[in-house]
């Protein structure tokens, strides 16, 4: 899609808008690997050359409430530091640096400024409870950067309050339905969103009635919790969705090859 025409994308006919190809949302920031960490700047600029349509990204609030990227509730994984993030502040986090790669962490408006006119966004904010001022930063920087109206978030039930009408909510096949009875025009405001082993030709057609966009979340660590070889899980629930007319997939790097690109 040019450049031009993402950006004249209405917040309508998202299904519409795709008709056959294959549109990957990088899990947790990107292309991750030894050498790029989850949620980190090389992780998204490698997305962004390797094709991607969209990236997952995980956002923290810090203690002095302000927005980043990081997917687990401490640092310690990726940059040996046991501080929670909200215990920290943003002056306190950029000055850590990861084991592979020697990189910094960054904040949500430089990841939107990477993103912006190349990738769009999809959220995953950690931690409940958040006072407003924190989503309306994350929604300025969305906004500042053109990411806002194609963006879509995890969570509906917790981030409608905040976003309802501006960008796309994911929710579930018992959710959907009940939007669909509270009478509210689901094309207008929904994704699916359901893991690949899960969703199945009734998601389809709900979603094909309704003019709603499914999404197979394609994860490792779904397949390890299964006790399931996650190649071989991957790759037959990747195969099955594709015949049933999945067009959308967030997935974990590492199963890219298993796409037709």
């Amino acid at each position: 899609m040019k450049r031009r025409e993402w950006l004249a994308l209405p917040l309508a006919g998202a299904l519409a808008a795709q008709q056959s190809a294959v549109h990957l949302i990088a899990h947790r920031g990107g292309v991750v690997d030894a050498r790029r960490p989850e949620n980190s700047s090389a992780a998204i600029q490698a997305a962004i050359e390797q094709g991607y349509w969209m990236i997952e990204v995980d956002v923290w609030r810090t203690r002095d409430g302000h927005p980043i990227l990081q997917h687990d509730a401490t640092f310690q994984r990726y940059y040996g530091d046991p501080r929670r993030v909200e215990e920290m502040t943003w002056d306190e986090i950029r000055t850590l640096r990861t084991g592979p790669g020697n990189l910094a962490p960054i904040d949500f408006e430089q990841a939107c400024a990477l993103a912006a006119g190349k990738l769009r966004l999809m959220l995953d904010v950690k931690g409940s409870r958040h006072p407003d001022d924190f989503y309306e930063k994350i929604e300025a920087s969305l906004t500042r950067h053109n990411l806002l109206r194609s963006a879509y978030t995890l969570g509906a039930d917790r981030m409608k309050p905040h976003f309802w009408g501006k960008l796309w909510m994911s929710t579930s096949r018992q959710g959907l339905r009940e939007a669909v009875e509270r009478g509210e025009r689901v094309d207008l405001h929904y994704i699916l969103f359901e893991l690949g082993s899960v969703l199945d030709g009734e998601a389809m057609e709900l979603c094909r009635r309704h003019r709603v966009t499914p999404v197979a979340a394609i994860n490792t660590f779904r397949y390890d919790m299964a006790k399931v070889d996650h190649w071989q899980g991957a790759e037959a629930d990747i195969r099955r969705l594709l015949a049933l007319g999945v067009r959308h997939f967030q997935i974990d790097s590492i199963y890219s090859k298993y796409f037709p690109r």
